[in-house]
């Protein structure tokens, strides 16, 4: 909990299935709050949202509910897949493929 909610995140790369998205994310900056709440920041326009981990499962679930793209395209349950004090990786299965995304703290 202590990693992810403090400093500045960023996206360093979504790919859903084998299409790199990465460059969608370039202005963003994410701060996770103790609180549940989450900001996407870009261009000085904030974004509000939610996360809510869940450390026996491994997963995040992630939701910005008035957001358009390419902030939508985080909303739903990131599983875990590595993880450390500067970065997270986590995939999400849905009826299209795979989605990958990996942060890093800025």
């Amino acid at each position: 909990m202590d990693a992810i909610t403090h400093g500045e995140w960023v996206v360093e790369q979504y790919f859903e299935g084998s299409n790199n998205l990465s460059s969608q994310f370039l202005d963003y900056r994410f701060k996770f709050n103790e609180d549940g709440t989450l900001i996407g920041t870009a261009n000085s326009i904030n974004t509000n949202g939610t996360w809510a981990p869940n450390v026996s499962d491994y997963t995040i679930e992630s939701d910005f509910p008035t957001a358009t793209d390419p902030l939508k395209k985080l909303n739903g349950l990131w599983k875990i897949k590595d993880s450390d004090w500067d970065y997270v990786k986590a995939e999400m299965s849905t009826p299209d493929g795979i989605k990958l995304l990996i942060l890093r703290k800025k």
